[in-house]
């Protein structure tokens, strides 16, 4: 979360104060006098003297109290603000300043608890709004605490600490274009204020503004040079723009300025592991899990490099160790579900793997329906909606498991992506397919479909297999198109660049020259959009025949699901292609990269998703020349027994 800005504690006023002893009035007034003159120390030293005589002297208490988590003592100030509110509950400054000392020690419960008893004597109290709206932030709960600041803003509309608070609430929430809203308001307002042009950069950074990012975060550092937050920032905004050098010295700036500051060693983590420099990214996260030992991110990030190294077994350690340190680590059993389904610990993986909605860049949402999350419970005549999520080719994955869910006497309605519902209509043949759910229709139970698994505690991963099938008019129209002669090979070589999943899986299609030199074969394009450009520059003696245009209305794989049925074999990198011939039962063979995703698993020439499939795969990253040679040799003697 961007930092918070938040008034400083109520200002020590002595008249607001009741039942202060007779006998300590004038030391107080003293206390009282050197702190507003900004003599802090002086004024805690009366007040211990006073506390040492009078215990219960509220007052000197709060003060104390308030000086105290100043000067950063905050379990001190806890402990004296705890006290004067005991003796005093019905004065809202102390249970403001009380509030205040519980957020900065984490205690967010208890802290939103305090507050609303301050608000409640005082609804037009802006601290105690704007200390709520903070815990409630922090408690993983901003639209509420949206209500405290923008109620803030209706008494006092050019509140800097409202405007800025209100901004990072709406980015915790993704509303980027709300939160803009606020900064300009903020940035008009106090045009050097750096916490509101930290957020400014989020905004430009979630934009791909990165130039007009780095034009800002050097505005901010010429006002605050010394900031290691913005520094790091910096380099966070180089790394977009994939000047890796300057990110990097940026990184390492912050650490000289904050050198236990763990989200710099993270980053140089993340730019040498994008240079490929595995064994510098692991090196460094042993630097800053030296420095900060408990960061959960750290301990992630180093699982990630580990199993990018392929030492998985370390990897589930690291793993381990940030939910060790943060039990709620969304990400980290998200990332150890992962792998422990990659090694195939497939019981224990599938549990983690619930956590994919809780990572920050899921990236797709669950959609609201008026049903019962399905654990498990028994099916038999009762109604149950099964939604699709992710890719098209995870829902072609894990629609296998749809029929099991009918055979347990469900009332099955599956909300299917509306491209889809086509070529899964054979399937479907025995529950309701639809695109959308009407607003108002109930159901008792719904799950996820990549959750099937999970729920049905299913060990058998081939259910069904093969499980769709092509239209046979299509079949019929696309046989006469290719042919019968030769041995007919399908390619594809592309996924969407544009998703950060595709790093690594592409094959560039020159790669695949070897097996154009085989005698009889024929290579045959199943690229429909990315990619097709590099058909323009084959290398010589390599020739790919192109079938014009197929699948180009709102049915996606319906001419491809023909095309493959027509073919001898499909090669393929990692995308949807594998996952529709599989489910088809058609031959189809695999080139992965180094560490693929996890359901291609490890050190298998076959799928335990799809009997149909074989895997090739990198014996290091990059290393595609050594798949397609071993494709080559295998391929030229199946081509030999097919002539």
């Amino acid at each position: 979360m961007a930092e918070c800005w938040r008034p400083i504690d109520p200002s020590f006023n002595i008249l607001r104060m009741q039942n202060a002893p007779e006998i300590a009035a004038e030391a107080m007034q003293k206390a009282h006098a050197l702190a507003q003159a900004g003599d802090i120390a002086g004024a805690a030293k009366i007040c211990r003297t006073v506390l040492a005589r009078a215990p219960a002297h509220i007052y000197a208490l709060f003060m104390l109290g308030t000086i105290e988590s100043q000067f950063g003592h905050f379990d001190e100030a806890a402990k004296h603000l705890a006290l004067a509110v005991k003796l005093s509950p019905q004065t809202a400054e102390i249970l403001t300043s009380h509030g205040n000392v519980l957020i900065e020690l984490k205690r967010y419960a208890e802290a939103i608890e305090v507050l609303s008893r301050a608000i409640k004597l005082q609804p037009q109290n802006q601290n105690a709004l704007i200390y709520r709206g903070l815990a409630l932030a922090q408690s993983g709960r901003p639209e509420d605490a949206l209500k405290d600041f923008d109620r803030v803003l209706l008494m006092a509309p050019q509140s800097v600490f409202a405007l800025h608070n209100r901004a990072n609430a709406l980015i915790q929430m993704n509303r980027l274009d709300d939160a803009r809203r606020s900064v300009d308001a903020l940035l008009r307002i106090a045009p050097g204020h750096v916490a509101a042009m930290a957020n400014h950069i989020v905004i430009l950074i979630h934009d791909a503004k990165f130039a007009d990012a780095l034009k800002v975060v050097d505005r901010a550092l010429s006002l605050e040079s010394g900031n290691a937050d913005l520094w790091n920032t910096r380099g966070e905004v180089l790394q977009h723009l994939k000047d890796y050098r300057a990110a990097r010295e940026s990184y390492e700036k912050a650490l000289t300025l904050k050198p236990d500051l763990a989200p710099a060693f993270v980053n140089i983590c993340n730019v040498l592991m994008e240079q490929q420099r595995l064994q510098d990214a692991l090196a460094w996260s042993a630097k800053g899990i030296a420095i900060n030992p408990d960061n959960a991110p750290l301990h992630l990030l180093r699982g990630n490099i580990l199993l990018h190294l392929g030492r998985s077994g370390e990897s589930l350690k690291s793993y381990d160790a940030a939910l060790a340190a943060n039990p709620d680590y969304h990400e980290a059993h998200y990332h150890r579900g992962s792998t422990l389904l990659l090694t195939g610990r497939f019981e224990a993986g599938w549990a983690d793997f619930e956590h994919r909605w809780q990572v920050a860049d899921c990236g797709f949402d669950r959609p609201e329906l008026q049903a019962a999350e399905w654990t498990g419970e028994p099916l038999s005549g009762r109604s149950i909606v099964v939604y699709s999520e992710q890719g098209l080719g995870d829902t072609i994955q894990f629609a296998r498991f749809l029929p099991e869910l009918t055979e347990a006497g469900a009332r099955l309605t599956f909300l299917c992506h509306p491209n889809l519902m086509r070529l899964f209509g054979p399937l479907a043949a025995g529950f309701e397919i639809v695109p959308t759910i009407e607003g108002g229709r109930r159901f008792d139970f719904k799950c996820a479909l990549m959750s099937l698994p999970h729920r049905l505690k299913t060990t058998n991963l081939r259910a069904g297999s093969p499980y769709l099938t092509a239209e046979p008019a299509l079949i019929a129209q696309w046989r006469d198109r290719i042919g019968g002669h030769g041995f007919r090979i399908g390619l594809c070589w592309q996924g969407n660049p544009k998703g950060k999943i595709d790093y690594g899986r592409s094959i560039p299609l020159a790669k695949y020259a070897p097996f154009a030199s085989l005698p009889n074969v024929r290579l045959i394009s199943l690229q429909r959009s990315h990619g097709l450009e590099q058909l323009a520059r084959l290398p010589p003696g390599m020739t790919v025949e192109t079938l014009g245009e197929f699948d180009t209305g709102n049915d996606a794989f319906v001419d491809t699901a023909a095309i493959i049925n027509c073919l001898d074999l499909v090669i393929t990198s990692d995308t949807a292609i594998p996952h529709l011939a599989g489910a088809l039962g058609r031959p189809a063979w695999v080139a992965l990269k180094h560490i693929p995703d996890w359901r291609w698993m490890l050190e298998r020439s076959d799928s335990p998703w799809y009997p149909s499939l074989r895997l090739f795969r990198q014996p290091a990253p990059g290393d595609w020349d050594s798949v397609t040679a071993a494709m080559a040799e295998a391929l030229e003697g199946l081509v030999g027994r097919d002539s």
